[in-house]
């Protein structure tokens, strides 16, 4: 779980790049340069190594100390969230070798240079958390998050690599859910479904945005002139189709069962976990047609989330239902 508030640094990241840095009246700045520039690579490494080292060091002291220390060792965590953490790593993942390539772009450097070299920071910045996890008795070396993370990488860094743009891109939604707060009372000790979402996802708004995977879809949002119409002049270049992974009803990592003053509850037999497969329809923000440096910065920023659309449902409970407007 903690990974995944590293899309929120990404986000003031790149917030604040595009939304202030594309301001009309020094525009070259913050563009890339034309050729090498020996000095914006300085700048790149320099605060590049320095904002790694700080970024591990804090992560080590304010996430790590708190748990008891081994050995290195493996864990085999596959199935744990029903592998939605397993999506948001790949997500995660995505984003970073973005805000990487771009800020390698920044100094001059070549676009196919620029994908391999963010292709091995994102690399490094990802192993380099999954080996304290593998000193860590909570967790362990995922093998299954290692696998996540460069598919994650790899699909950014390869299409820019190959391409030169993103024909597929990675893309999240959150929708809030409201759990129940209907006591369940068992031996005289009271809970609730609210309880326990609360105990895993956390209260407030930032954490649940963070924690709470039965509100998270992940999506692979696909730009079908780039793919099927490269040529077709009037097809709309902004239009994608999208495919997401989502579940519901979850409340543990491996089961839905939970301990409370020495008491098991469990939330009913009605109240089951399932996976989601959406199909929906998406926007490239990216591509819309729009000339303010400013806009265009923004809805750089916003392309990291799926746009609202009708969209189709299919469930591991044999369901196929249809949302007007799903996000």
């Amino acid at each position: 779980m903690h990974r995944l508030s590293f899309l929120f640094l990404v986000f003031v990241l790149f917030s604040a790049k595009f939304a202030f840095g594309q301001q009309e009246n020094k525009p070259s700045f913050f563009e890339p340069s034309d050729t090498l520039n020996k000095k914006r690579l300085f700048t790149v490494a320099v605060v590049g190594a320095t904002t790694y080292t700080a970024s591990m060091i804090t992560l080590n002291q304010f996430w790590y100390k708190d748990f008891e220390k081994e050995p290195f060792h493996t864990f085999n965590d596959w199935g744990e969230w029903e592998n939605m953490d397993k999506y948001g790593h790949a997500y995660s993942a995505y984003i970073q070798s973005e805000l990487f390539f771009h800020t390698i772009r920044w100094t001059g450097l070549s676009r196919k240079k620029s994908a391999l070299t963010a292709f091995a920071f994102s690399t490094l910045a990802q192993t380099s958390i999954e080996y304290l996890d593998g000193h860590s008795s909570g967790w362990g070396w995922s093998w299954y998050d290692i696998a996540y993370n460069t598919g994650g990488s790899l699909l950014f860094c390869s299409q820019e690599f190959l391409w030169g743009e993103q024909k597929v891109k990675m893309k999240l939604s959150y929708t809030p859910i409201k759990y129940s707060s209907t006591p369940i009372v068992k031996n005289g000790v009271t809970s609730s479904i609210k309880d326990r979402a609360e105990e895993s996802f956390g209260k407030g708004f930032a954490e649940r945005l963070i924690k709470d995977y039965n509100a998270q879809t992940i999506w692979l949002s696909m730009n079908l002139k780039s793919i099927i119409a490269p040529n077709a002049g009037k097809f709309p270049a902004w239009l994608n189709l999208a495919v997401g992974y989502g579940v519901q009803d979850m409340l543990g990592a491996y089961g839905n069962g939970w301990r409370r003053n020495n008491v098991v509850f469990t939330p009913g037999e009605d109240y089951n976990r399932y996976k989601q497969l959406y199909i929906s329809f998406d926007i490239d923000l990216e591509k819309l047609p729009i000339r303010n440096k400013v806009l265009r910065g923004v809805f750089k920023v916003l392309n990291i989330i799926k746009i609202p659309s009708p969209t189709m449902e299919f469930n591991t409970r044999g369901e196929q239902v249809f949302h007007f407007l799903y996000f």
